[in-house]
């Protein structure tokens, strides 16, 4: 055990390790801070939250090089983008590719778990990407590798503002192992289980009900943001139209102004020749009558 810790490294040490030996290690860790006489680092440490199953297989895939969880910053802006500018067909490819990524991140987390993920853990875990690619700030906890839950996004957010958005550079650790079976429980103890199971599966329902929820909602939006697209690419199509017979109207208008310019100046002309021709009629009409012509 070391002289000395602080809490990046004990964060790091307890959150890359195993969750069986989580508590027991914080424990150490705590102990060392305050032996070391800090007390306020030692009730940080002892704080800091033993991750759920989905947290924890998160946690690894971003300490695991071959794992493609540093896809999800990029993607996350890619999407950020392309609703900032109102992109449809891009926000449509994109979504499809968030789908894919998520689905290829649940199963590269089974892996590391060594068995089938439960589906309350699937759903964990896709809420966790899901989330991570939505949110700039949750994608950055995550490839820091120090996600608790997937109930704590947020928590986890405002407890790492300063965690760097980089991969963790360090080796995968050991999978995670099956809990050990409790010995035999007294008939309190098994009534008080049930109830915290009651609860925690009342909490999974409302979870899934909410993902459901913003699932569809997030489908809405879409929906509305790809026909607001249709309508202006059909609107910018009448605008180039509309500029497009403007513009032969302008022509048309200045080449028959040219014809009307050269029509006027052909009955200015017409107008002269006949007021000469007028006037040699007049000169004509008295001449014949000076000669005694009737």
């Amino acid at each position: 055990m070391p002289d000395t810790v602080d809490l990046d490294s004990a964060a790091d040490e307890l959150y890359a390790g195993s969750r069986e030996d989580f508590t027991p290690r914080r424990k150490e860790l705590a102990k060392t801070a305050k032996a070391a006489g800090d007390p306020k680092l030692a009730a940080a440490i002892d704080k800091l939250a033993k991750p759920t199953t989905s947290a924890w297989l998160a946690n690894q895939l971003a300490r695991d090089a071959g794992s493609d969880v540093d896809q999800v910053a990029e993607l996350g802006d890619a999407l950020r983008e392309a609703h900032a500018n109102l992109a449809g067909a891009d926000l449509k490819a994109l979504s499809q590719k968030r789908t894919q990524l998520v689905n290829t991140l649940v199963k590269q987390a089974g892996k590391l778990n060594g068995s089938a993920l439960t589906e309350s853990v699937t759903r964990e875990l896709e809420e966790i990407f899901t989330t991570a690619i939505a949110d700039a700030d949750v994608a950055r906890v995550l490839l820091a590798g120090r996600l608790t839950s997937a109930k704590e996004l947020a928590a986890a957010v405002a407890a790492w503002p300063e965690a760097s958005g980089e991969r963790v550079p360090v080796a995968r650790p050991a999978r995670a192992t099956k809990p050990k079976k409790q010995a035999g429980l007294s008939d309190k103890e098994k009534a008080e289980q049930d109830k915290k199971l009651a609860r925690a599966r009342e909490e999974l329902d409302e979870a899934r009900a909410a993902v459901k929820e913003a699932e569809a909602d997030r489908a809405e939006e879409e929906r509305i943001l790809s026909e607001a697209q249709r309508l202006a690419d059909e609107a910018t199509e009448e605008v180039r139209r509309i500029y497009e017979e403007l513009d032969a109207a302008e022509g048309r208008e200045k080449e028959a102004r040219r014809r009307v310019g050269s029509a006027s100046r052909s009955v200015k002309d017409a107008e002269r020749r006949a007021s000469q021709a007028w006037r040699l009629v007049q000169q004509a009409e008295r001449a014949f009558d000076d000669l005694g012509g009737k």
